[in-house]
């Protein structure tokens, strides 16, 4: 349907200052100077796909330890390895064709394929034959081979369409598939997902496939997760935010914040909850004046306790339950830190940190970058507030990031967190690989999606040579960090350092307050306005459309279901897509598809496996109509009512802005509207 915003998100569009971070530094490289005319064409092609392998490519010398062999057939193209003298083909004709007949007979309406091992590449450019096949992934755990064939077949078309997507394994990274699977074309197709391996040749490799397997399943479901399984869940954060909006616009300005403070400070502590902190503390606080500490809001109690003041805490959490951490207040401890809170958060969170400095910012997703307030935002990728701490020492543009406390595991006696902290984690029995790489530690499914983020960012920042390190020295490993010991990294970070001296900023003028808080207003009313519309398109389709698919699912159940009724079925097909293409003009989207989205994307999903499967006869299309119509019927409800639900959300929030503007003389009555009486969520 659409694409979820905030997955797309990177480090990058976290960053306010408009430089090129994250720009892959290549030298110039010749391809023009390239004798081969097949090979020339498809580097050129690959280029603009992965830069970094196209370079690697250019400058392959290392040839030797395959040799091809080539026969009279086009499609007799064998590649053999000197050593073990194991072909990739045992007949490559006969390989390529049967696959070819048996992968079309099973896949050929599959829109996505993954697989690993790229032969001769023949397979894979005559697949691609088939239009319907939008975009083929290949995984090659062998350099030459991909060289030798750029070398031999002409893929730059598939290539600079990308419709043949290419990894070489070595390069292959957990980020670049999660980047790859959010794409549009990809987020309906999750369930079709399976890594199809080449021939047996690759066989040999299964220590590599199994990982690129689980990387991709990884970043599917970190994908799904993305998505949300919960309506009311999305429609909580809408609604905090939109009461949040006056408390947003009339405090300190998070974009002015970053622009005056970035560059100022070379390293950033993050300093979270896990059981390791209490070791931690004694040379936190030493070091403290040298380094900008940025607490997590579970943390922050903790450092009050003990005297070590953090220039900033981040909190992301929309439960009333986050609020507790700010319970207790010390004017002269406060002055002056920053409390980076998402605008999604529960108002008793704002309530308790008032009067201190309130930085509310907009997070990365659809409904929040549709009100186009940018300064706001955009900070908090990710389900953690340790990954918003993260974002935020990047915009800041700290060169080294040092993380404590992030075990991410139970430490060896059962502890879920450091001592002091108000909450305990539910026991769970998942296992990841430990700091240090000795053995494992127990984690929970909610801590490897914390870490997934990690890794994710961290993978990105190292692009722009920042360096991050973990000096938790105990729980989980979180891939990509140096593992080093707290007191040597700060002896080393901070050598020559001088007391940091962080300027301040003022709340937002006076002036620029009015004009945000009308423009916030102003939108609301035409998101209200948009959204009826499509509401009221919807039920009148699904008024219309249900009694006929009701029809014939008891013709179904009746055993009655014949050949006459295709044509019945493409009607109701044809009137389900009209008012699909309606909902995708562009006035409705910014407005529309991200609640859309969530209400349907799991229909979306079994939609997909539908229309994948096979439909040679007549009878087939007959019944596959009747699974896709029997689906929509949910889906127009599902649409329907998560337009409602928003509507009804949006007018009950927009309470606390429409007061502010009336106190402000800036409005005389509210153009809104009021909610429905009896409209309550299961929240």
């Amino acid at each position: 349907m659409a694409k979820e915003i905030d997955k797309e998100f990177d480090l990058k569009h976290l960053s306010v200052k408009k430089t090129k971070h994250g720009e892959a530094k290549q030298e110039a490289t010749n391809i023009d100077g390239l004798q081969n005319p097949i090979l020339k064409r498809n580097l050129n092609a690959l280029f603009q796909q992965d830069e970094i392998l196209a370079t690697r490519l250019f400058a392959f010398t290392d040839q030797g330890e395959y040799e091809v062999f080539v026969g009279k057939d086009p499609i007799d193209i064998n590649i053999i390895n000197n050593k073990t003298l194991k072909y990739v083909y045992e007949n490559p004709v006969k390989e390529i064709t049967d696959m070819l007949e048996q992968t079309e007979k099973e896949y050929k309406r599959y829109p996505i394929m993954y697989f690993y091992g790229l032969g001769n590449g023949i397979f894979h450019k005559a697949l691609l034959k088939n239009r319907t096949h939008k975009k083929i992934v290949v995984i090659e755990p062998k350099l030459e081979i991909i060289y030798i064939v750029l070398n031999l077949i002409d893929l730059s078309e598939e290539l600079a369409s990308e419709r043949l997507v290419l990894f070489y394994s070595e390069f292959a990274t957990y980020t670049q598939f999660y980047f790859i699977v959010s794409q549009s074309d990809f987020v309906s197709y999750a369930k079709l997902y399976d890594l199809h391996i080449h021939t047996h040749f690759y066989d040999q490799f299964a220590d590599d496939y199994q990982r690129i397997n689980q990387d991709f399943i990884k970043a599917i479901s970190q994908m799904v997760l993305a998505h949300g399984n919960s309506i009311d869940d999305m429609l909580i954060g809408i609604r905090h935010h939109i009461e949040n909006l006056p408390e947003m616009i009339t405090n300190y300005v998070y974009t002015d914040m970053v622009k005056k403070r970035h560059g100022l400070m070379d390293t950033a502590i993050i300093v979270a909850t896990g059981p390791s902190l209490d070791k931690q503390l004694v040379t936190l606080k030493k070091f403290a004046p040298y380094v900008t500490i940025i607490s997590l809001d579970a943390s922050y109690p903790i450092l009050m306790r003990h005297g070590i003041k953090p220039d900033y805490v981040t909190s992301i959490e929309r439960v009333e339950a986050t609020s507790s951490f700010f319970n207790s207040k010390n004017k002269e401890f406060d002055e002056n830190i920053y409390f980076i809170v998402a605008s999604l958060t529960h108002q008793k969170t704002i309530k308790n940190i008032l009067p201190r400095r309130l930085v509310l910012t907009m997070r990365p997703q659809q409904s929040e970058i549709a009100f186009n307030m940018k300064k706001y935002g955009y900070l908090g990728i990710g389900h953690s507030t340790a990954n918003q701490a993260y974002q935020l020492a990047y915009a800041l543009g700290h060169k080294n990031i040092v993380l404590i406390g992030q075990d991410l595991a139970f430490a060896p006696d059962g502890k879920s967190h450091a001592s002091g902290h108000a909450f305990a984690q539910s026991d769970e029995y998942l296992y990841v690989p430990a700091y240090g790489g000795k053995g494992e530690v127990r984690t929970t499914y909610v801590w490897k999606l914390f870490k997934n983020q990690y890794e994710k960012d961290i993978e990105q920042a190292s692009l722009e040579d920042i360096k991050t390190y973990n000096c938790t020295e105990g729980g989980a490993k979180i891939n990509g960090t140096i593992e080093e010991p707290f007191l040597e990294t700060m002896q080393n970070l901070t050598k020559g350092k001088e007391p940091k001296k962080l300027p301040n900023i003022p709340k937002n003028k006076e002036k620029a307050t009015d004009k945000d808080l009308l423009k916030a207003y102003n939108f609301l009313i035409k998101k209200i306005t948009i959204q009826n519309l499509a509401k009221d398109r919807i039920e009148a389709v699904f008024l219309e459309l249900v009694p006929k698919i009701d029809e014939m699912i008891k013709l179904r159940d009746e055993n009655k279901i014949s050949e006459n009724l295709f044509n019945k079925l493409v009607k109701i097909v044809n009137k389900i897509d009209r008012l699909k293409t309606f909902l995708s003009a562009k006035k409705f989207t910014l407005f529309i598809e991200n609640v859309i989205q969530m209400a349907i994307y799991h229909q979306e999903l079994e939609l997909a496996k539908i229309s994948v499967a096979p439909s040679d006869t007549k009878i087939q299309k007959v019944n596959k109509l009747l699974e896709w119509i029997e689906i929509h019927k949910y889906w127009l409800f599902s649409a329907a009512g998560g337009l409602n639900a928003d509507i009804e959300v949006t007018k009950k929030a927009s309470k606390n802005l429409v007061r502010e503007l009336k106190k402000r003389g800036l409005i005389t009555k509210n153009e809104i509207g009021k909610p429905k009486e009896d409209f309550n969520l299961s929240f």
